[in-house]
């Protein structure tokens, strides 16, 4: 598994989406994650961290769970 790099690992940063939701009719607010997730270098957003549409030249194009990996690889 040499090679590839996770999306765990310190040097790649997604962020977790969130959404601000008006509670009843006062005005009040909360945030809420939307289940996306973003990648902090070319701001694509997916359900997947696998299943990225990355710009063609960001440096986490690449990057993938150990599990999408393994299968990749073989």
């Amino acid at each position: 598994m040499a090679g590839y790099l996770s999306f765990a690992a310190p040097e790649t940063e997604f962020k977790l989406v969130w959404e601000e939701v008006e509670i009843g009719t006062g005005g009040l607010t909360e945030k809420r994650p939307t289940g996306e997730i973003r990648c902090v270098e070319c701001g694509a957003t997916a359900w997947n961290i696998d299943d990225f549409p990355h710009e063609q030249d960001c440096p986490q194009r690449f990057v993938h769970s150990r599990w999408y990996a393994e299968q990749l690889l073989g």
